[in-house]
């Protein structure tokens, strides 16, 4: 069974696709021929601390990420965050979470490759002025992450990959599916990203959302995470990393997760029980505590 505080922490996650929760307009900035659709939970920065962007992975939207992370709203961003006996509390850092171009409300088109999304964000760090930035990718936005510390984007302070990996593997029974078979292409992945015990709700949430992104997207956000490959290039990357991964993680392995983290410079790697890929949404409160922890201890947050 998973614990009280995460289950109600993963309500809280949805809750505004009920119709509860944010209804504040979503900000807009220009990047290139793209406007990017962004949320800003407020919180200002303390003491040249750092500033959390959030990247979502294919074929999804920044309303995946849990809504207490990226709410404005004080009230919903304390429901259970993060435990009252850490030092520094993840609500209290600024967080933006961006929709990818041509995802979400953002215009544009996607890209067919993690270097053209990267190029994006980092339009996005730069249009906003952001600094001290600790990159959140789950999945391909891992991937994103993890190309610009490669590049040693000077915005960063750090970065961390849930559910992510410095080679994605996809295999070429998806591809053709997105592209032949789409909608039970998009059930098979649905069934290797959640647990088995995660309930219907977070499954049917998912699944609307990727059939809401469309065939193009979606192939060509697949087809970018499977030309994805950086492992020759980990040494490059001289900032801390947080590695979250779950043992039970069906689309990402999380023994892949580990190699890369075992050949990073600076990297704490965390594993998780008892969830599958989207553990940001599985384990949101557990999650929440480890980037507070290592944002405290490895960046002096």
């Amino acid at each position: 069974m998973r614990s009280e505080p995460d289950y109600w922490s993963g309500i809280v996650a949805h809750r505004d696709e009920c119709g509860v929760g944010e209804k504040e307009a979503m900000p807009l900035v220009s990047v290139g021929e793209d406007e990017l659709s962004y949320s800003f939970n407020g919180a200002q920065s303390r003491d040249d601390g750092p500033t959390l962007v959030l990247v979502h992975g294919a074929g999804g939207q920044k309303r995946d990420w849990p809504v207490a992370w990226r709410s404005a709203s004080q009230t919903i961003r304390l429901m259970g965050l993060t435990s009252k006996s850490d030092v520094r509390q993840l609500e209290h850092y600024p967080t933006y979470a961006i929709d990818l171009p041509g995802h979400g409300r953002s215009t544009g088109k996607g890209r067919a490759s993690v270097e053209g999304y990267a190029d994006a964000v980092a339009s996005f760090l730069e249009a906003l002025d952001l600094e001290k930035v600790v990159l959140v990718g789950h999945s391909m936005g891992a991937a994103i992450a993890l190309t610009l510390a490669v590049r040693a984007d000077p915005r960063l302070a750090g970065i961390a990959l849930i559910g992510g990996s410095s080679r994605m593997v996809v295999s070429d029974a998806i591809l053709d599916g997105l592209k032949n078979d789409f909608e039970p292409t998009i059930d098979a992945i649905i069934k290797y990203s959640w647990h088995r015990s995660t309930g219907e709700f977070f499954r049917r949430e998912n699944r609307q959302r990727l059939l809401e992104a469309g065939p193009d997207v979606v192939f060509n956000d697949f087809l970018a995470c499977s030309r994805f490959d950086l492992s020759d290039r980990l040494s490059q990357v001289t900032i801390p990393v947080l590695v979250i991964a779950a043992e039970e993680d069906r689309m990402v392995p999380q023994k892949s997760s580990l190699k890369m983290a075992d050949t990073l410079a600076h990297a704490t790697f965390v594993s998780l029980e008892r969830c599958g890929h989207c553990m940001h949404i599985e384990r949101p409160r557990r999650v929440a505590e480890e980037l507070s922890s290592f944002m405290e201890n490895q960046l002096g947050g």
